[in-house]
């Protein structure tokens, strides 16, 4: 639930579960691996949500239908507005299937070449274009001392030329059509 996400607490998060034994796990390795007190039963961190941020979430959660639906406006605006430019230029947009549906969290294009000659002009123009997950986790140095050698060349690619737009709730409809209007001009 951190600040950028979908539905916002901060920080923290939340797993819904149906089965209680799974529950009673994760109850405990939020906590530390305990149950009652200081009697540390399996593996576990500290990652209970302050009340806080439990009070905050509560009330987003109020508010997530909603947030929801003004993503989804925003992301068929944006692939509605962007369409003629992935014609054009080869602009893969995201793209929603019968047994595939998106939350929105974020509206990532990938451009064929000169991903961050054009993130940094968006960003010029008072965009928040971003490049996430550059490096890709396996070639983190954690990753790569851990499975050393690891080739994931559709992963790799994705890397270099992905870029995300925001469609958040704060993003009204005259900020996508300055979004997409930017990013066609800069592919042309």
């Amino acid at each position: 639930m951190y600040a950028s996400k979908v539905l916002t607490a901060g920080e923290g998060g939340a797993i819904a579960t149906d089965s209680d034994a799974l529950a009673e796990k994760l109850k405990m390795i939020r906590n530390h691996g305990m149950v009652e007190g200081y009697d540390t039963r399996i593996l576990g961190l500290n990652l209970r949500l302050p009340e806080m941020s439990a009070a905050v979430a509560k009330v987003q959660m109020k508010k997530l239908d909603k947030m929801l639906q003004i993503r989804r406006r925003n992301s068929e605006l944006m692939s509605k507005m962007l369409l003629p430019s992935a014609k054009k230029h080869g602009l893969v947009i995201p793209m929603e299937t019968t047994d595939k549906k998106f939350n929105w969290y974020l509206y990532t294009v990938a451009l064929q070449n000169n991903r961050d000659k054009t993130k940094d002009s968006l960003v010029k123009d008072n965009i928040g274009a971003s490049v996430y997950y550059n490096p890709p986790v396996h070639k983190t140095p954690y990753y790569m001392q851990m499975a050393p050698g690891t080739r994931l060349p559709a992963t790799e690619w994705c890397a270099d030329h992905v870029l995300s737009l925001p469609v958040h709730p704060q993003v009204s409809e005259a900020d996508v059509e300055h979004i997409a209007s930017s990013l066609a001009a800069k592919l042309d």
